[in-house]
């Protein structure tokens, strides 16, 4: 059951702009401090902006006229800072008003001052906002701003705002996007429910999503101990959400806690609730410290659950920085453990070096992944060059069906060209 807030919009919207000021404030501190013509900063003669008025001279009164100065003021940073002030000071009568300004300067997609706008605007009519930024040529699609306006409709009704993106978002890539946006304002809010609302969703890829978005913003808000904490005492009765929690905290606390991240996978990786800790960990190790996550895994012990986690951390990091990764591993003593990395990086060195990469894919110690990698290779070899790879398969001292398979080309030209150029 929700329990929804004792306070208007218009305040949930002006604590939230609010405290967009504090950091914006912080920004225009440090600025002064470090910035052009500073004690500290570097003396650089910057050029003056272009004006953002229109080409017709417009000048409209009252509050719109006062809002226009502040758009048209050329310091970014003041401009930030004095048009987020004055918005949270008003309220929905000066709607017409500030769209009125906002007419008068040009803006472009993304935009700050549009994302702030939208903020403001759907802090008391989410839905006339959200239909404003499919409208207006500057917002339509500008991911900053339709954030901005989901997000705002979030801390204040998010139910209403996952239903209007469920039924107005163009595809399911932007509804779950939007709903993504909701769930980061639902979070921010003093509104309870988010939780049960991600466990209502059921298995599958909208759960997941969710999830993942709900254990971020955790680990930030709560810390990586309260967040796994949290994820320990989810009820056993709905098995997957936990297995999903866990592998969603796993990957969440390493980004931020390598260690404490570590503490819990190998606490859980032989548990009920433990598949894919290992990799989920790697995976965001791996971009920091490679080697290091690499030395970890190999310390776990043999598994499915090591196995996958080694093969998909090294995924990562072939396509993070592949020249360091394809140095380490030719480096490395080719132990069992390593096998996984291995095939993946054979697989990555074989449009250059095929007869080296089928070399190093026979050394592979598990059948079923060296016969794999082997038929990988071996096939993309036949496209490109068919009858140096028949040689080779002709001496390669392989089961006859595994031959027979690898040499049955698919029909397909764009299967047959993927398959060449992977």
């Amino acid at each position: 059951m929700l329990v929804w807030p004792a306070m208007s919009r218009r305040a949930s919207t002006t604590t939230a702009i609010a405290t967009s000021v504090g950091v914006i404030i912080g920004v225009a501190i440090a600025y002064q401090v470090w910035g052009p013509g500073s004690r500290w900063g570097l003396e650089l003669d910057l050029p003056t902006p272009r004006s953002k008025a229109v080409p017709e001279p417009f000048a409209p009164p009252g509050l719109a006229g006062e809002v226009r100065d502040i758009l048209l003021d050329p310091d970014t940073f003041a401009r930030t800072e004095k048009l987020a002030h004055k918005l949270s000071e008003l309220g929905p009568d000066a709607l017409e008003p500030v769209r009125t300004a906002y007419d008068s300067v040009l803006l472009d997609a993304g935009d700050t001052e549009l994302v702030l706008f939208g903020e403001w605007w759907a802090g008391f009519a989410p839905r006339e906002a959200l239909q404003w930024t499919e409208e207006n040529w500057n917002t339509r699609q500008s991911v900053p701003v339709v954030r901005g306006v989901m997000r705002a409709w979030g801390r204040s009704d998010p139910l209403t705002a996952i239903e209007a993106a469920s039924a107005v978002a163009p595809n399911d890539v932007q509804r779950r996007l939007w709903v993504d946006y909701v769930l980061r304002g639902w979070d921010e809010s003093v509104i309870d429910g988010a939780l049960s609302f991600v466990e209502s969703l059921g298995h599958g890829p909208e759960r997941q999503w969710a999830l993942t978005v709900l254990t971020r913003r955790r680990v930030m808000r709560d810390g990586p101990a309260a967040v796994i904490e949290w994820a320990e005492a989810l009820p056993e009765y709905d098995e997957p959400l936990k297995l999903n929690a866990y592998r969603r905290v796993a990957g969440s606390v390493a980004e931020v806690d390598t260690e404490l991240a570590v503490v819990f996978a190998e606490r859980h990786m032989d548990g009920p609730y433990g598949k894919g800790l290992p990799e989920r960990v790697g995976m965001k190790w791996v971009m920091r410290e490679p080697e290091a996550a690499m030395r970890w895994l190999s310390s776990l012990p043999p598994s499915p659950n090591r196995d996958s986690g080694v093969m998909e951390t090294y995924r990562v990091w072939l396509a993070w920085d592949r020249p360091a990764a394809q140095a380490w591993i030719a480096a490395e003593k080719h132990e069992e453990w390593l096998d996984p990395a291995v095939a993946l990086y054979a697989r990555s060195i074989s449009r250059g070096d095929p007869s080296g990469a089928l070399d190093i894919a026979m050394g592979l110690a598990e059948g079923d992944l060296r016969n794999h990698t082997v038929g990988k290779i071996a096939r993309q070899w036949l496209l490109r060059e068919p009858e140096a790879a028949d040689q080779w398969l002709s001496k390669s001292g392989l089961p006859e069906d595994l031959v027979r398979k690898i040499r049955v080309l698919p029909d397909n030209p764009r299967v047959r060209k993927a398959l060449g150029e992977t």
